[in-house]
């Protein structure tokens, strides 16, 4: 009796440490040393005008406990951004699209918040949302 409750509790062990699609395992792909209690992907496709107007409001979060990765080149637009030179949360990017290619996200992903609770997806057309969502963990 005893040997199959440490055997249902190592594979429920296994199976949550195997689940690709988590906060550390996007850290441990892009070498993120501590992700503290989130991570925000940003998949920038779509709207220029919405992603500069989320990129503004990004540059003015308050110092928390996360990082954000925009999956996109690194390009001189890109480092003239105010999210670069403004943040309190440190920002990455994934130049060559490791997640994508890992699975982590799909091309029709726009702005993804990895927590412990798991993921929740956004549009940026809709990404006054996430403020809450980043708010509340």
């Amino acid at each position: 009796m005893r040997i199959k409750r440490i055997l249902i509790v190592s594979i429920i062990f296994l199976v949550l440490g195997c689940s690709g699609k988590n906060k550390n395992r996007v850290a441990e792909i892009l070498g993120i040393p501590e992700p503290g209690d989130w991570i925000l992907v940003i998949h920038p496709e779509g709207c220029k005008t919405c992603l500069d107007q989320l990129y503004q409001e990004l540059s003015d979060l308050e110092p928390a406990n996360g990082a954000i990765v925009i999956v996109a080149k690194n390009t001189k637009i890109m480092r003239l951004n105010p999210l670069f030179e403004q943040s309190s949360v440190p920002v990455y990017l994934d130049e060559e699209k490791k997640l994508i290619q890992e699975g982590i996200v799909d091309l029709q992903d726009q702005i993804l918040l990895f927590s412990n609770e798991g993921i929740e997806k956004f549009e940026i057309l809709n990404y006054e949302s996430l403020f809450t969502s980043i708010g509340n963990l």
